[in-house]
């Protein structure tokens, strides 16, 4: 029988590798790999931090709770939505890892998103943080869940794509 549990090491290291994924997929604009970070049923949320803290239950950006909801959400973005080409990059940084169970592990960072138009501008989108759990499924760290939480409401243009 074959060892599934991860060294603190080797956890730390997968867990950088899945966020550096999940940064390059986003960057690089192959959105068809967003999904496939995450396990079937994970649930993807953006939750700006005036609503969390204030416990009001709803008001997300973002509400997705499964791979399927996600492949639609990027094939609208590929497909359908209009809007201003830009590049993307998503900087993430103080990591934090605990162990919940042998195979499930919540992470917290930060993270901060900037945006370059196809004419140069440049902006800063948004900062916030990250708190994900990740579980070991099948040897390899998936998301079962991401919440994003933006440190303000207000942003300097529409969020269209994934933070």
């Amino acid at each position: 029988m074959m060892d599934t549990s991860l060294t603190t090491r080797t956890l730390e290291q997968s867990v950088h590798d899945l966020l550096n994924d999940y940064a390059d997929c986003l960057n690089s604009d192959q959105l068809d790999r967003w999904p496939q970070l995450f396990l079937e049923n994970g649930k993807y949320l953006i939750l700006p931090r005036e609503n969390l803290e204030a416990g009001v239950d709803g008001g997300y950006w973002m509400y997705y709770t499964s791979q399927a909801m996600m492949r639609d959400r990027v094939t609208a973005i590929q497909h359908i939505i209009k809007y201003n080409k830009y590049y993307y990059r998503h900087l993430i940084s103080n990591i934090k890892i605990k162990k919940n169970s042998d195979d499930e592990f919540g992470v917290r960072s930060n993270f901060l998103v900037t945006m370059v138009s196809y004419e140069g501008k440049f902006d800063t989108i948004i900062s916030g943080e990250y708190r994900d759990t990740v579980l070991l499924s099948e040897g390899a760290l998936k998301f079962k869940e991401k919440l994003v939480i933006p440190d303000t409401f207000h942003t300097p243009s529409s969020i269209v794509k994934p933070l």
